[in-house]
C-alpha cells in the first residue's frame, strides 16, 4: 500500500511540474484539442512492431480488412471479413488432405481385399503384405504430419518474436496510460510465456511427436512394438495437463491483474485530484485535458492490443487449420479400417489421430498463452 501512495504521488508530481513548465513556456492546454490516435499510434511504434510477421500473415490479415498500419480498421472489424479469410485459407489447405485421404481409401479396400482372399494366399506371403500396405499408408500419411510438425514449430518462433517485439511497444503504451503496474506484470508474463512457448515447442513437443510417428508405424508392421496405447495414454494426461495449467495461469493472472489494474486507478485519481487542486484558475481545464488524453490512450491501447492479438491468432491459424484436416483425414481412415476389420492399420491410425489431437491442444495452448496477458490487462482495466 505504501509503494502505492508514493507511486501515486511522484506521478501527480511529475504532472505538475510538466504542466507548470508548459505555462512558463506561453504554451496553453484546451481540455477540448482533440487525440489524433492515428499519429499517436505511429509514434508508438505499434505499426513498426509488425514488420516481424511474415508477408504472408500481413497478406491474410488484409484479407480480412485489418490493416496494421491503419489504427482505425481495429474499431471496425468485419467478422464477415474474418471468416471469409479463414474459409480461403481452408480451402487452400484442403487439396492435399483430400488426395492423401484417396490414396489411403484404395489402399485400405486393397488390404480388405487381401485379407478377405487371404485363405487362398500362403501365409509367408500375407503379412509381407500386410507391411507393404502399412509402409504405403504410414508414407501417404507421416510425411506431411511431420511436415506438418515443422510448420508448426516454424509458426511457434514466428509468434514468439512478434510477441517480444510488440510486448515491448504495448508496454510503452501502458506506461504512456498511466499503467505502470500493469505494463511490469504484463512484461514480466509475456517474456515468460514467449520462453516457454519457444522451449516447450522447439525442445519437448515436436520431437516428442516425431518419435511417436516413427514408432507408430514401427508398431503397424511389427507386432512385437505396441506404442498405440502408450501414445493415447499421454495424449489423455497431457490434455488434462494444459487444462490445469490453463485454468492456474489465467486465474493467478486474473488476480494479478486486477490488482494491478487496481493500483494504477489509484495513481490516475491522485493525479487529477493534484491537477485540479494546485493548478490555480485553470485546474479544471487542465484536469479535463489530462482525463481526454488519458481516454484517447485507453482507446490507443486497447486498438493496439486487439491488432496484437488477432495478429498472434493469425500466425497459428492456417497450421490450425491444417492439424484439423490432417485429423480428419485420420479419423476417416480410422473409422474405414474399424468397418473393414484391419486391425494393425486401425492402430496406426488411432495413433497418427491422437499425435495430431496433441499438437491440436499444444497450438491451442500456445496462442492462449501468448495472448493471455494483453487480453487481462485491457479487461482488467477497462
Amino acid at each position: 500500500m505504501n509503494i502505492i501512495v508514493i507511486e501515486s504521488k511522484r506521478t501527480a508530481a511529475l504532472i505538475v511540474i510538466f504542466l507548470l513548465s508548459l505555462a512558463a513556456g506561453g504554451i496553453t492546454v484546451y481540455a477540448s484539442e482533440e487525440f489524433d490516435l492515428q499519429r499517436q499510434y505511429e509514434a508508438s511504434g505499434a505499426g513498426s512492431a509488425f514488420d516481424n510477421l511474415p508477408g504472408s500473415v500481413r497478406e491474410e490479415l488484409a484479407n480480412a480488412g485489418i490493416d496494421a498500419g491503419n489504427i482505425s480498421t481495429a474499431e471496425n472489424i468485419n467478422p464477415a471479413g474474418v471468416m471469409n479469410s479463414v474459409i480461403s485459407m481452408a480451402g487452400e489447405e484442403i487439396q492435399t488432405p483430400l488426395s492423401a485421404l484417396g490414396v489411403i481409401i484404395a489402399l485400405l479396400l486393397f488390404a480388405s481385399v487381401m485379407k478377405g482372399g487371404e485363405s487362398a494366399v500362403d501365409s509367408p506371403v500375407s503379412p509381407s503384405l500386410n507391411a507393404v500396405v502399412s509402409l504405403a499408408v504410414g508414407i501417404t500419411l507421416v510425411m506431411p504430419v511431420s511436415a506438418l510438425l515443422d510448420s508448426a514449430d516454424e509458426a511457434t518462433g514466428i509468434a514468439c518474436r512478434f510477441n517480444e517485439a510488440f510486448g515491448t511497444v504495448f508496454a510503452g503504451i501502458l506506461i504512456a496510460n498511466g499503467q505502470s503496474f500493469s505494463a511490469a506484470g504484463y512484461s514480466a508474463f509475456l517474456t515468460g510465456a514467449v520462453n516457454a512457448a519457444s522451449l516447450c515447442a522447439s525442445e519437448v513437443v515436436m520431437p516428442m511427436l516425431r518419435i511417436f510417428l516413427a514408432l507408430s508405424c514401427i508398431s503397424a508392421i511389427s507386432e512385437s512394438v505396441r506404442i498405440d496405447a502408450v501414445i493415447r495414454f499421454f495424449e489423455k494426461y497431457a490434455k488434462w495437463l494444459l487444462g490445469f495449467m490453463a485454468v492456474m495461469i489465467s486465474t493467478v493472472l486474473g488476480i494479478s491483474g486486477i490488482i494491478s489494474a487496481s493500483a494504477d486507478s489509484v495513481g490516475a485519481r491522485a493525479a487529477k485530484f493534484v491537477i485540479s487542486g494546485s493548478v490555480p484558475v485553470v485546474g479544471g481545464a487542465v484536469s479535463d485535458a489530462y482525463l481526454s488524453i488519458k481516454s484517447g490512450m485507453t482507446l490507443l491501447r486497447n486498438s493496439a492490443g486487439a491488432f496484437g492479438i488477432i495478429a498472434t491468432a493469425y500466425v497459428f491459424l492456417p497450421v490450425i487449420i491444417r492439424t484439423m484436416l490432417w485429423s480428419l483425414v485420420a479419423g476417416t481412415g480410422d473409422a474405414i479400417c474399424e468397418s473393414m476389420n484391419l486391425s494393425d492399420l486401425q492402430k496406426l491410425m488411432k495413433s497418427i489421430s491422437a499425435a495430431l489431437s496433441l499438437l491440436m491442444g499444444i497450438l491451442v495452448f500456445s496462442v492462449f498463452l501468448l495472448t493471455l496477458g494483453g487480453i487481462i490487462v485491457m479487461a482488467a482495466a477497462a
